[in-house]
């Protein structure tokens, strides 16, 4: 069996040809978050990871970086087949890696999982590609790469649902202006599918700010339980629905901490 991991790839990849591209790079790989677990200030993500059948490589590594520093990493069974990591050239990230056996073009592996204390944001991730190390040759000295450079010369990026730090501003007026933000974004990145549902739950959220703004913690509660209702509805696979699974667990989360303190 095949497997590996990796966190969410871009929804539109580099214009690269399968197989053309440098080592490492020949990849479309298909991220999605199976699920976030909030206990207390901890977050727990979950990640579904398959290296689609046009791929002309097999993924062996997949990084996503973290902002808010990792508290635990973890792969699926069985365990010895892996290896787990908290910092790549200096970034902060969680990382997993493949020992030898590594996920094949058409194979799925999950779920791939860490924690982190803070909320669910949008951040990078890189899946890259087995390839044999070229032997040796002695190059110039030269100045070093930045870090993410180095990172993409031989994997491809993307963006995923991550963890960030706490805000400094836990003001329902502040996060809630957060969560409008994330929510755009998911619709930029065609999370959401439709732009009838985005325009949709960002009315909602727009309400709910207009109810704040007057003094109305109540109708906001309502307004928020209205997003989430409708989140709830629009989220699947099944044909007809618009919410995607990275989608969901993002503004889910968010919404129901903000909720949390209205």
């Amino acid at each position: 069996m095949r497997m590996l991991g990796v966190l969410t790839i871009l929804a539109v990849l580099p214009v690269l040809g399968l197989g053309q591209g440098p080592p490492g790079t020949n990849l479309r790989v298909d991220v999605r978050v199976a699920r976030i677990d909030v206990r207390g200030d901890t977050a727990h993500v979950e990640y579904l990871v398959r290296n689609e059948a046009q791929s002309t490589e097999e993924l062996f590594q997949f990084m996503v970086e973290a902002p808010a520093p990792v508290v635990r990493v973890s792969a699926p069974e069985p365990k010895d087949d892996w290896v787990t990591g908290t910092v790549v050239k200096t970034l902060s990230m969680a990382t997993w890696g493949l020992l030898g056996v590594h996920l094949a073009p058409g194979a799925e592996a999950g779920p791939l999982a860490f924690e982190a204390l803070g909320l669910p944001t949008i951040v990078p991730s890189y899946a890259g590609g087995w390839f044999p190390v070229p032997p040796y040759s002695p190059v110039e000295p030269g100045p070093s790469p930045a870090p993410r450079d180095a990172i993409l010369a031989n994997s491809v990026p993307g963006q995923t649902v991550g963890i960030e730090p706490f805000p400094a501003d836990l003001s329902p007026a502040s996060l809630l202006a957060r969560l409008r933000g994330l929510a755009d974004q998911s619709c930029a990145l065609a999370w959401i599918t439709k732009s009838g549902v985005c325009h949709s739950l960002q009315v909602k959220l727009d309400a709910a700010a207009a109810s704040l703004a007057r003094g109305d913690p109540e109708s906001a509660q309502g307004q928020l339980g209205a997003f989430l209702s409708e989140l709830e509805a629009q989220h699947g696979s099944q044909p007809g629905k618009h919410v995607t699974d990275n989608a969901y667990w993002l503004l889910k989360v968010n919404a129901e901490f903000l909720l949390g303190w209205l």
